[in-house]
Formats: C-alpha cells, sequence, structure tokens
C-alpha cells in the first residue's frame, strides 16, 4: 500500500512538471505569435540570393483590424533599430500613426554598392528595384495589413538610390525621405524633365557638414550637387512635387538620426505643436 502512494506521489509530481513545461511553451508561443519584431529570410529568385529582412509592427497591430503605413529602411543591418526606436518615441510623445517597418539589409559590403548604386558608379539598382518591387513588396503586403502609402528611407548610397527612384519608377513609393546623397550620382544622369504629374509625392532631402575624416573639398562637393539638384526640382515644378529641402549642422553619418525624424515628421505633416498633442 505505502509503495502504491509513492508510485501515485511521483508520478503526481511528474504530471505537475509536464503540465508546467506545457503551459510555460505555450505561453512562449502565444508571445511570439504576438511579437511585433519579427525576422524573416526572403529568397530573391531575381538577386540569387538569401535575404535578411526585419519587420516592425505597430503597438496596437494586433488588437486592430485596420491597415497601415509601410516605411521601408534600407542599409538595416544597422539603422533599422534606429529608424524604429525613433518612431516608436513619436507615438507615444505625439500620438505620431503607427507603421510597419521594413528594414531591408545589405547581403554584404559589396553587395551594397551593386543594390543601391546604377551601372555607371559600378551597381545594378534597377536589379534591386525589381527586387523589391516583385518579391519584397508584394510578399509584405500579402501577409500584413498595409495601405497604399508607402515610405522609402535611405541615407549615403540608400539616399542615392531613393532618389533615383522616385526619378525612375515614381510609383513604388508615396513619400521618399533621402538624407544626404551624394547628388553627384544623381545628376549625372538625370532626364531633362521628370515625371509629368508627381502631385501624389513627396520628397524630403538634407545636406549635412560632410563625411567625418574627410576633406573640406568633397564636403564644399556634396553641397554644390545638392543645391543643382534642388534648382532641378524647381525647374520642374509643373510636376507638383512636394519637395523640402533642409541642412543639418552635423556630420554625414550622425545627421542620420535628425534627418530621419524630421524627414519622417514633414512628409506626414506631423509637426511636434500643442495641436498634434491634441489629436
Amino acid at each position: 500500500m505505502r509503495l502504491l502512494f509513492i508510485i501515485y506521489i511521483v508520478m503526481k509530481k511528474k504530471l505537475l512538471r509536464y503540465t508546467i513545461a506545457a503551459l510555460f511553451l505555450f505561453s512562449a508561443v502565444h508571445c511570439f505569435s504576438q511579437s511585433l519584431d519579427t525576422t524573416i529570410y526572403l529568397h530573391s529568385e531575381i538577386l540569387g540570393e538569401e535575404r535578411l529582412i526585419r519587420i516592425g509592427l505597430p503597438k496596437d497591430y494586433h488588437e486592430s483590424d485596420g491597415t497601415y503605413t509601410s516605411v521601408y529602411v534600407l542599409d538595416a543591418d544597422y539603422k533599422f533599430d534606429i529608424c524604429r526606436s525613433i518612431h516608436e518615441y513619436f507615438e507615444i510623445s505625439t500620438g505620431l500613426p503607427g507603421t510597419i517597418m521594413v528594414g531591408v539589409t545589405n547581403s554584404s559590403r559589396e553587395n551594397r554598392n551593386r543594390d543601391l548604386l546604377p551601372p555607371s558608379f559600378g551597381g545594378s539598382d534597377s536589379l534591386f528595384r525589381t527586387f523589391m518591387q516583385n518579391e519584397l513588396i508584394s510578399n509584405i503586403e500579402i501577409a500584413y495589413r498595409c495601405n497604399s502609402d508607402r515610405i522609402i528611407f535611405g541615407h549615403s548610397h540608400g539616399a542615392v538610390f531613393a532618389v533615383n527612384t522616385l526619378v525612375q519608377e515614381p510609383e513604388m513609393f508615396s513619400k521618399y525621405i533621402a538624407a544626404d546623397a551624394s547628388f553627384q550620382i544623381v545628376n549625372s544622369h538625370l532626364p531633362d524633365s521628370l515625371a509629368t504629374d508627381l502631385s501624389d509625392k513627396s520628397l524630403y532631402i538634407c545636406s549635412t557638414d560632410g563625411l567625418f575624416g574627410f576633406g573640406e573639398e568633397i564636403s564644399s562637393d556634396m553641397l554644390t550637387n545638392n543645391m543643382i539638384f534642388q534648382n532641378y526640382c524647381v525647374q520642374n515644378r509643373q510636376t507638383k512635387l512636394r519637395f523640402y529641402a533642409e541642412h543639418i549642422q552635423d556630420d554625414h553619418s550622425h545627421a542620420l538620426i535628425t534627418a530621419f525624424h524630421r524627414g519622417y515628421r514633414w512628409i506626414m505633416d506631423w509637426p511636434i505643436s500643442k495641436e498634434t498633442l491634441k489629436k
């Protein structure tokens, strides 16, 4: 009898342990399924490689059935977390609407140039643009509740890609943020005129004090080419492109932070003010 009682106690403890483990596993799976941050590997037939994609959902995504603006961040290896944190902060502090943020990482340093620069500068940006349009964006918009409002954010070479996309394939995105692009690259192959109607497009660009550690002549050259592009936009005012340019008093690398939050607020027409806070 005592032996049976001992066996009963042992079996009961094991059952309790397995039950707790099962509940923990269920909770872990549930938490994962409700996660707001996800990393996926997308196989690209176009590029012939796997691409790591980071996805950040708005805080109310799982409690809502609404649709959201999508924001595509280039160079996501080291820029996605910065942009996501800034956006989350403004969601809390100013009521900025949530977005589905998609981070496109680089497969290698060499492939970054291949993807973001045009052929005249050693790249194949049109191929990367095709990948984004036909494989990345299409899959994101099937998997997540995106509306038709798409934003692209690029800095440095990423900004070159963003501006060239507006010039060559303007329908890919509705809003463009280009932080301190090398406009020498952009200006070298601009068409005589832009598309006839860009009234539903917005473009934010900025210049900076230059590349940290490089000579003043390079900084001066970047500023000059930035101004040339601004004049080009003015000359093509018939397109009705919503356009804003400014200078950020910081070096090329660190200006990324200021450029994202100022550019994003401008294109979303979301200034920080008492009126904004009341919304």
